[in-house]
């Protein structure tokens, strides 16, 4: 179980805001936003409404609104009491997610601190807010970690076990934590683009 405290204003501070211990940096955002917008694109998903659910700093719904303009409904939310006082967000933990379905949702770094006993709930949750796309970022134990770089709370848990869930909660897995919606009915992949 992850302390209440562990994603405490100097947790942001040392994981995104320091340039010398950030793990992401300018360009690195930017290039992710870009792919999981191009990809949108590529099927035809018009984001109309996007959510982040574990936004932390916020960087990446800052970083898709400066490159999406016409969304209509830019949602964020975070487990962490520090991250909603700093950044703004809603504070929801990943299991409890409500609200109108997304066209995006972008969950990063989150899942690994789900418990095991919230983990299928966190899912269903996030079947339920997502109508098109879910972009999944999770370190998991078959990654090769940077020990000191990272933080090493939460549960590693292996890449098949998130596959295996997600399709088992109506996702086509096309690669690069991209996940499409079984309610996208207009996504009609060509069988070697999705599983």
């Amino acid at each position: 179980m992850i302390s209440k405290t562990h994603f405490d204003a100097e947790y942001y501070r040392r994981y995104y805001e320091n340039s010398e211990t950030a793990v992401v940096d300018a360009e690195m955002k930017r290039n992710e936003v870009k792919f999981v917008i191009a990809f949108c694109n590529y099927i035809e998903l018009e984001v109309r409404r996007f959510a982040d659910v574990g936004a932390g700093t916020g960087w990446w719904a800052a970083e898709f609104g400066r490159t999406y303009r016409g969304c209509e409904v830019v949602e964020t939310y975070d487990a962490s009491e520090a991250a909603c006082e700093l950044y703004g967000h809603k504070r929801v933990l990943v299991q409890d997610l409500a609200g109108p379905a997304s066209d995006l949702v972008v969950c990063r770094d989150v899942l690994r601190y789900v418990p095991d006993t919230y983990i299928d709930r966190a899912i269903r949750r996030l079947e339920r807010k997502c109508r098109g796309v879910l972009y999944l970022h999770a370190i998991t134990s078959d990654d090769d970690i940077d020990t000191e770089a990272s933080d090493m709370a939460g549960r590693f848990r292996t890449a098949a076990f998130y596959r295996r869930k997600l399709k088992a909660a109506g996702f086509r897995d096309c690669g690069m934590g991209l996940f499409v919606s079984a309610r996208l009915k207009s996504f009609v992949p060509f069988a070697i683009e999705a599983r």
